[in-house]
């Protein structure tokens, strides 16, 4: 790793040059070392700056502002930066958390959000949600407890940035085998509908025997693996 804390413009375009695989590491305030660095030149950004009121710093910094509209205004400095040095390809991912003032929820994140939306441009691809499960320590007797902050995707152009979606895409189930019989995807294996069918009051002896057929007919494609699930509405 290499900490670089002066002449950052020249040593960014060296980094480049020489395409280092070790990490370079900017060392100084966030927005004055943004300005330092090229335009277009960068494919991607994560960021969780310092949540409003939630901590206190030796030496200042993000998140100390007595307002918190002073505080969303110097996140909206320090993104155009980054909005700057972006590649029209890249993406910028923003992870927030919210703050309380006087018992009200601030909606930081949003404010922040349709800041970057309204005054610089940015086009917000999605909102996750990320689920804490337990969150932080949380004594308040009068709501609920947070248990999620938010991350959100923004993009310079509507298209042709890079997103292989594919990498995070789940692997299908499949049909499995379990005592001979064969289960579908989800867990169907035909046993409840034959039940349902048997049982019926409003089918016909012929409606049951075809709803029978229809039956082996699907059972018989999940196990030539023409189908991964299926589902019946018995009447």
């Amino acid at each position: 790793m290499t900490i670089v804390s002066e002449n950052i413009t020249r040593n960014f375009i060296s980094y480049q040059n020489n395409q280092e695989l070790s990490p370079l590491l900017l060392l100084g305030n966030a927005l004055s070392a943004l300005q330092d660095i090229p335009d277009n030149s960068i494919d991607f950004c994560m960021t969780s700056p310092p949540y409003w009121g939630k901590r206190q710093y030796d030496n200042g910094g993000l998140g100390l502002e007595k307002k918190h509209e002073d505080y969303i205004s110097k996140l909206v400095a320090i993104f155009s930066q980054i909005r700057r040095i972006l590649k029209p390809t890249g993406s910028f991912w923003l992870n927030m958390g919210d703050s309380y003032l006087d018992k009200r929820l601030l909606g930081i994140p949003w404010r922040v959000t349709f800041a970057l939306s309204d005054q610089q441009g940015w086009i917000l691809r999605n909102e996750i949600i990320w689920n804490k499960v337990k969150g932080g320590p949380d004594n308040t007797k009068d709501r609920l407890r947070t248990v999620h902050e938010q991350i959100f995707h923004f993009v310079k152009t509507p298209k042709g940035y890079y997103y292989n979606v594919d990498v995070i895409r789940a692997n299908p189930k499949k049909i499995k085998i379990v005592n001979g019989a064969v289960v579908s995807a989800t867990g169907v294996t035909g046993v409840r509908y034959k039940r349902q069918i048997e049982l019926s009051t409003q089918l016909t002896d012929d409606e049951k025997k075809a709803a029978n057929e229809a039956l082996d007919n699907m059972l018989e494609k999940l196990t030539q693996e023409d189908i991964s699930d299926f589902r019946m509405i018995i009447r």
